[in-house]
């Protein structure tokens, strides 16, 4: 899954990437392209916490509290 997560992950950057015109692509980007490889990539992620018991909901709201915290001093 992993492997998986960083291809996933190299789709979503060369969608970006034509979307903010850094790489003429073949093919012109979309936003609805990008949402689909972005809710490809939350899926491997959801599958990879719930393969090692993560409570992914708690440890999101806590990582989103670390960087509030960060902001505000």
């Amino acid at each position: 899954m992993v492997t998986d997560l960083l291809e996933e992950a190299g789709e979503v950057a060369a969608i970006v990437k034509g979307l903010e015109g850094f790489k003429p692509p073949e093919k012109p980007k979309t936003k609805e392209m990008l949402a689909t490889e972005l809710s490809d990539l939350l899926y491997i992620i959801f599958v990879i916490a719930e393969h090692y018991g993560i409570n992914l909901e708690e440890s999101f709201l806590q990582t989103v509290n670390d960087y509030i915290l960060r902001f505000i001093k």
